[in-house]
Formats: structure tokens, C-alpha cells, sequence
């Protein structure tokens, strides 16, 4: 065949004799796989952890396969290295990253596909196995670290007295006894109202500490459950 389709042709015809199938599909199938595992991180069934956003998986496993297709066009050639360069010079991420560990995680599964495009399959899985163990050890601090942030809880405490200054004194006594730390402290006269904002060390110590304020002068105690963004829920 003749013309310019001719020489497309025979192009792929120099490409297919140079390139083989066999060693190019198992590359990439590897670089898919291994996007899989770190992108999903598994363990964190087993840790009671939830898993990674859907998005966030898919995009990096196709940065993984990507990157392994990339590195597989590149070559030996320095000049489609560059070409690919510049035209990745044009792309713009608008999505942002809230946490940076998703970043790093991008680079490596980028890397580990590089690896497979490349042919250094053996680099690619001890690389994997490497950066799975090291995800998991963190995921590991991260529990530890959640629990111990999530163990104390914002509370607001709020009772009427006709004597204020001797009813925060009273509860100041009793929530120290529980090691309820006291953050701060509003006396309303008019209303004849206290309010004391504190932090619950572990649940149900605050009740135990309200519950020695029996027989005190205190009317319609109750207390209240802040939120991470400020908002109250009645929790009594």
C-alpha cells in the first residue's frame, strides 16, 4: 500500500517486530495491581480503619498504569522524554489534596509504575512490599493517635444557683475529682446562671463527677456536647 497510510502501516509493522506484546501486557498489569493494593490499603479492614475515597483509588491507580505506559513510550529515547515533559507542562490539577499522605502516595505508585514500564519488575514488587509495610505502620500510629484525640470530648456544663460563686466552686470540686479539666467559666448574675465549658478525659466521667453534686444548691443541671465546629448537642 501506497501513500501516506502506507507508511502508517508500515510504521506499526516496525513497532509490533520491535515491541513484544509478552513482555509489554505483564508491565502493565503489574503496575495496575500494584496501584490497587496501595491505593486501597486492605489492612484497614483489618484495623477497623475505613478505606481510601473511591476517587482516590481510582486516580491512583491510573497514575500507576500511566506512568508505566509513559515510561514504556519513553524508552531509551531522551527526546520523548522531553516531548512528554512539555506537553505535561499543560496539564492543570484543580483538585486539591486535603491530606498530604495522599500526595506522597501519588509519588510512589508514579515511581513503582515507572519501575514496571521499565521492565524492573523484581524493583517494582520489593518497592510494593516495602511501601505497603510502611503504610500499615503508620496506619498503625494513626489509631493510636485518633483514639487519644477522640478520648477527650468538649462538654458544657450549665446549672441556675441562687449563690453563683459557691455553685462553681462546687462544681469546680466535684469535676476535679474525675479529672474533668475546666476550660473556662461564665457567671450570668441576672439570670443566675453558671456555665463552665470543660474537657471530658474519657466518656462517662463527667457524669460520674456531676453525679457527687447531689444535695448541692444547684438547679437544672445539664450539659451539653460540643462539636468540632462549635454547635451544641443536649446530651442531658
Amino acid at each position: 500500500m501506497e501513500g501516506p497510510f502506507g507508511a502508517l502501516f508500515q510504521d506499526v509493522e516496525q513497532e509490533l517486530q520491535s515491541l513484544s506484546m509478552g513482555a509489554i501486557l505483564p508491565r502493565l498489569v503489574a503496575s495496575a495491581l500494584i496501584g490497587a493494593l496501595l491505593s486501597s490499603r486492605p489492612w484497614r479492614l483489618v484495623l477497623g480503619k475505613p478505606l481510601p475515597k473511591v476517587e482516590m483509588v481510582q486516580a491512583q491507580i491510573l497514575l500507576c498504569a500511566a506512568a508505566a505506559v509513559i515510561t514504556a513510550v519513553i524508552g531509551n529515547s531522551v527526546a520523548k522524554a522531553f516531548g512528554l515533559v512539555g506537553l505535561g507542562g499543560f496539564v492543570r490539577f484543580r483538585s486539591g489534596l486535603k491530606d498530604p499522605r495522599d500526595a506522597a502516595i501519588l509519588f510512589l505508585v508514579i515511581g513503582l509504575g515507572m519501575a514496571c514500564g521499565h521492565g524492573n519488575l523484581v524493583l517494582a514488587f520489593v518497592g510494593t512490599a516495602f511501601v505497603a509495610v510502611l503504610l500499615f505502620v503508620l496506619d498503625l500510629f494513626e489509631k493510636k493517635a485518633v483514639a487519644t484525640k477522640e478520648a477527650k470530648q468538649r462538654m458544657v456544663v450549665s446549672a441556675q444557683a441562687d449563690d453563683l460563686v459557691r455553685a462553681e466552686a462546687t462544681l469546680r470540686t466535684a469535676l476535679g475529682e474525675r479529672n474533668v479539666l475546666v476550660k473556662s467559666c461564665a457567671l450570668d448574675f441576672s439570670a443566675r446562671r453558671v456555665e463552665l465549658e470543660v474537657e471530658e478525659p474519657e466518656p462517662g466521667s463527667l457524669a460520674a463527677a456531676l453525679g457527687r453534686t447531689e444535695g448541692a444548691p444547684l438547679r437544672g443541671l445539664r450539659w451539653t456536647a460540643v462539636s468540632a465546629k462549635g454547635a451544641r448537642e443536649e446530651t442531658v
